[in-house]
């Protein structure tokens, strides 16, 4: 009964989509920004699934990678990430907490992030997750093992998103010193799934999940350059 009822409160407190008008203004600002201060490039758009459910997952190598799954895709997207962002710089912590993203503490069990995280998939919602856990420069590195082991309990398809800056978003240096707009490319895979390395619904085991991560990362590893791409090449 106790989980029954636990179930239902989660389906409630993140019924799919959420928030709506308040992420769709600050999609619209970052497509503006992205249209004024980048040259932003899409490719891949053809990958995209109509709906979910549906697990995205890409590299993180600066703070506002984040912006790629947002500005390729028209999906209303749950993320689930750092809840401290150490490496992004105070003004931009607000942006997170304004779109409501799970957040996880690093080192915790993250009971109940995960669960959120599981009830939005049941929902058919679109759920965007950085596998490495935090922002680090190239190449890619470790994935933690929250992106494997979600996808493997739910089976949900993946799609990874490879988001790049040649200029590492160094948006007013580059138009100071280069004398143009940063340049910035997403790059949409291909939908996949891992229903060769374990069963959808058992809890996977340690070996699962590390092989799961291994494939989640060669898989954005594809579609980045190749000196980004680190061990997954």
């Amino acid at each position: 009964m106790r989980r029954k009822e636990l179930r239902s409160e989660y389906q409630v407190k993140y019924r799919y989509p959420r928030y709506q008008f308040r992420r769709g203004v600050l999609r619209a600002g970052i497509a503006a920004a992205a249209a004024l201060l980048l040259e932003y490039r899409v490719r891949g758009a053809e990958n995209l699934p109509k709906r979910g459910p549906l697990l995205i997952v890409g590299n993180h190598f600066h703070f506002l990678d984040t912006i790629g799954p947002i500005h390729s895709t028209k999906y209303p997207l749950e993320f689930i990430g750092d809840a401290e962002m150490p490496n992004a710089p105070m003004s931009m912590k607000i942006f997170p907490r304004i779109w409501d993203t799970l957040r996880i503490m690093q080192g915790s069990p993250n009971l109940d992030a995960m669960r959120a995280a599981e009830t939005v998939l049941a929902q058919d919602g679109v759920l965007a997750i950085f596998p490495e856990g935090h922002v680090h420069k190239p190449p890619l590195g470790n994935p933690l093992p929250g992106a494997a082991f979600l996808a493997l309990r739910l089976g949900v398809p993946i799609l990874p998103i490879g988001t790049y800056s040649e200029d590492d978003w160094n948006i007013f240096g580059t138009l100071r010193h280069k004398r143009r707009r940063a340049r910035v490319e997403s790059v949409i895979g291909e939908p996949f799934e891992l229903l060769n390395i374990s069963e959808p619904g058992k809890l996977p085991g340690r070996l699962e999940v590390k092989a799961a991560g291994q494939a989640i990362m060669e898989k954005i590893a594809a579609l980045l350059p190749q000196s980004a791409r680190g061990s997954f090449a």
